[in-house]
């Protein structure tokens, strides 16, 4: 056995040497190493068990790799992809014995390693039991694995572990933060063939629960630069011994900053390691296919792009959001020269450039271009909004009262007043990536969970639900939204001031607010959104008389009978004043086709005197019954102004409109 100071030297020499090669990790490279040590005391069934945690492409697998080649008492590594061992994909891999029987095999010839199983979520939950049977002291097992380190991996929570607060639990409290995280993935559920299930086995979270959970961070900006830099010199090394043509690199540091975020939006270490490379070996393929006197390649960066990237990694979290949700790439403008053997290759110029194409999911992470000067009237309304933004903005106000920030807030009122607008509005002023959930998805847990897990991953974040008093067929039966997925997600939300998951959620005037939804610790915040007042109703009719006109229009006049009117109908009513004007021939807009198209959109169109029996009649008694309306309406609401009063019967009545 080694001595425990030779014990000691191995480990600190294990962590330096993690160190070197995995970045932005060092928090799970320490603590991987103190269990290590803290193992060799305690007698179990395996030599080690963790659990990493962590987003895609972060260096769980990375780091197994590592361990392999830095602890000499490690000889082998052997990687199960868990979702193979899924009914879903391969129903005859699925076999009660045949992950047990995979892992024993190996371990018989491969007594010293490493088992990772990668994905562990993604397994039959009959697997996980599997695994548990194998790795639980409490069971037996016909192979020794006291010399086996088992890792399981999962991307699952993943989003919760860049919020700063609990990453300071992990440091201040590990026991509470790792119970944190069991309690969640114990909550984790998946749809299966429209029944929800649980996504982990409970014996399986007993043996998790027992072992180590090492949290990975989202690699920065800096992180995956040096990963270039590390890749590159691998290749570059490589090229020289085989071709004889060296290669030199000046002001590499730039140079590899620029490759890398010309790589973007791609920006993970996987497509890094492989891309950057190739990035670099497609300038010399182009140099040397067409000659055979280059002796020396030289890469070189211009000044006017080694300003570009010195101001654009001044503010690394602007710049992320310009690549990942603004769809904004990199690129680069090469100049190449050969003179005298010795090959140029310049980064001339480097700018953003807006792709054309990008893959963008309509429940994708957007931001909102859309401020509140571009919405029209609801000034009271913006007012709140911007009173319920500044608690976000200025944390310190609910602190002082030991209150966390609000959970979320519920925009309600009629049908057609700008409640998207100003949801999209308020993503915007808050400077925060939102994600929406509407129509057919609102029926769907899974698409909620998914817009939660988004938000989490970008937070400060908000997760927008348009019209959940939607109407929808579920089952071949006219249905409305289930508001208890919704109720699941807000109540697993752990607020926190620096990084806060925010809910919008929009509703109609007709339909009551769920009980359920505004319950203390749920959403505390309810703003009407109420019909659109003068200043707005100006502001479509100044659009619509934009097009050709009659300068004798009465804007005020136009104004008032557009009252109780949403923004889609007032648009429209520019829409079919043009298009009647055109169908017959005339140069403008004038007031009657104006008006004539407001009563139709609120009232219906007239009904031609041939469908009403006895004409005469009829409209004599409207005309007494309407007359009525009238005179008590001017005695019982003398503030309220008659704009019209009519006997021409329209397909949706009324006759008399009463105005503000």
């Amino acid at each position: 056995m080694q001595s425990k100071d030779g014990y000691g030297k191995l480990a600190q020499h294990l962590e330096e040497t993690l160190k070197v090669h995995l970045f932005d990790q060092n928090f799970a490279i320490e603590s991987i190493i103190k269990t290590l040590v803290q193992m060799r005391l305690v007698h179990s069934k395996v030599r080690a068990l963790f659990t990493f945690i962590g987003p895609p492409n972060c260096g769980k697998r990375y780091l197994a790799e590592l361990l392999v080649t830095a602890d000499p008492h490690i000889e082998q590594l052997k990687a199960f992809q868990m979702d193979q061992y899924n009914d879903t994909f391969n129903a005859e891999q699925l076999s009660a014995s045949s992950i047990e029987n995979d892992v024993t095999e190996f371990v018989a010839k491969n007594p010293n390693a490493i088992l990772l199983f990668e994905d562990i979520d993604k397994a039959d939950t009959q697997v996980q039991l599997s695994l548990y049977t194998l790795f639980s002291d409490s069971e037996k097992s016909s192979v020794d694995f006291s010399h086996v380190i088992v890792i399981m991996t999962t991307t699952r929570l993943s989003s919760l572990l860049g919020r700063q607060d609990l990453l300071e639990l992990f440091k201040n409290d590990p026991l509470q933060a790792h119970t944190f995280l069991m309690e969640r993935l114990g909550q984790e559920e998946i749809i299966i063939s429209g029944v929800k299930e649980k996504v982990f086995d409970k014996k399986l979270l007993s043996l998790l629960n027992e072992c180590t959970l090492i949290p990975f961070n989202r690699l920065s900006l800096t992180a995956l630069i040096k990963i270039g830099a590390q890749s590159l010199h691998g290749m570059s090394q490589n090229f020289i011994k085989e071709s004889g043509v060296e290669i030199e690199y000046t002001n590499i540091d730039v140079l590899i900053s620029l490759l890398t975020l010309s790589l973007a939006p791609y920006l993970n270490a996987r497509h890094i390691r492989k891309k950057l490379p190739e990035v670099v070996f497609n300038r010399i393929y182009e140099i040397l296919k067409d000659r055979n006197d280059v002796t020396k390649i030289r890469y070189k960066v211009a000044k006017k792009a080694a300003i570009f990237v010195k101001e654009a990694l001044k503010d690394q979290p602007l710049l992320l959001k310009k690549i990942s949700k603004q769809h904004e790439s990199i690129e680069l403008e090469w100049s190449i020269r050969v003179v005298k053997g010795v090959a140029e290759c310049t980064i001339k110029n480097a700018f953003f450039r807006k792709e054309k194409l990008h893959v963008s999911s309509e429940d994708a992470l957007r931001i909102s271009e859309i401020t509140f000067d571009a919405i029209a009237g609801q000034q009271r309304v913006k007012a709140e909004l911007m009173e319920v933004l500044t608690l976000l903005k200025e944390p310190n106000r609910l602190q002082q009262f030991d209150m966390l920030p609000p959970k979320g807030m519920i925009l309600y009122g009629p049908s057609g007043m700008g409640k998207k607008l100003l949801a999209h509005a308020f993503a915007n002023a808050a400077d925060m990536p939102f994600t929406v959930v509407r129509d057919a998805d609102l029926f769907d847990a899974a698409k909620i969970h998914k817009a939660y897990a988004q938000a989490y991953s970008a937070a400060p974040s908000i997760v927008l639900l348009e019209d959940i008093d939607v109407q929808g067929l579920v089952g071949g039966v006219i249905a409305t939204m289930s508001i208890q997925p919704l109720v699941d997600e807000i109540d697993a939300i752990t607020q926190s001031y620096d990084a806060p998951i925010f809910t919008i959620v929009t509703i109609g005037e007709s339909s009551p607010i769920p009980e359920q939804l505004v319950q203390t610790g749920r959403i505390d915040i309810r703003i009407e959104v109420p019909k659109l007042d003068m200043e707005a109703r100006r502001f479509f009719i100044e659009e619509i008389l934009k097009k050709p006109h009659d300068a004798r229009i009465d804007i005020e006049k136009v104004v008032r009978y557009i009252s109780g009117m949403g923004g889609d109908e007032l648009k429209r009513i520019g829409q079919e004043a043009a298009l009647f004007a055109a169908r017959k021939g005339l140069k403008e807009i004038t007031e009657e086709i104006l008006l004539e198209q407001i009563n139709i959109i609120k009232y219906g169109n007239k009904l031609e005197s041939k469908q009403i029996r006895d004409i005469e009649t009829s409209m004599a008694k409207t005309a007494y019954h309407e007359a009525g309306h009238a005179v008590l309406s001017y005695i019982l609401c003398p503030h309220i102004k008659i704009e019209q009063v009519t006997v021409a019967p329209r397909s949706d009545g009324p006759w008399v409109c009463l105005l503000p």
